[in-house]
């Protein structure tokens, strides 16, 4: 099973070609990031968890679900990599749920459950 790895992109491209730089400046990366303002212009800046999340439920958007399909046909078996702290959420975790453990009919499941999932 493909796993979640920390590090930057020269590090994906020295490991193997089993692994994918998802990280900021690659077409993989969260445009969401911790300290960002949230979908509220008024609300306070949002965490780590927060910015997966919603990531994660762009994902799940009718335009979002195009990305998702084309996310999970690229990176399907690869390990992962990203700058994020192994022990932070990261939205590698989203992309390595999508790419392959998801089937027809899953969700992509969020820490705070946002609609249209089951």
């Amino acid at each position: 099973m493909p796993v979640r790895l920390h590090g930057a992109f020269q590090d994906a491209a020295a490991l193997s070609t089993a692994c994918a730089y998802v990280g900021p400046r690659s077409r993989y990366a969260n445009p969401f990031r911790a300290g960002d303002r949230g979908p509220s212009p008024l609300g306070p800046p949002m965490d780590a968890a927060e910015a997966v999340d919603l990531f994660a439920a762009t994902l799940r958007g009718p335009v979002g679900r195009c990305y998702a399909d084309r996310f999970a046909r690229a990176l399907r078996g690869f390990d992962l990599m990203c700058t994020c702290p192994l022990d932070a959420p990261c939205h590698a975790d989203v992309l390595l749920h999508i790419a392959n453990e998801s089937g027809a009919g899953d969700t992509i499941r969020t820490r705070y459950f946002l609609e249209g999932t089951r």
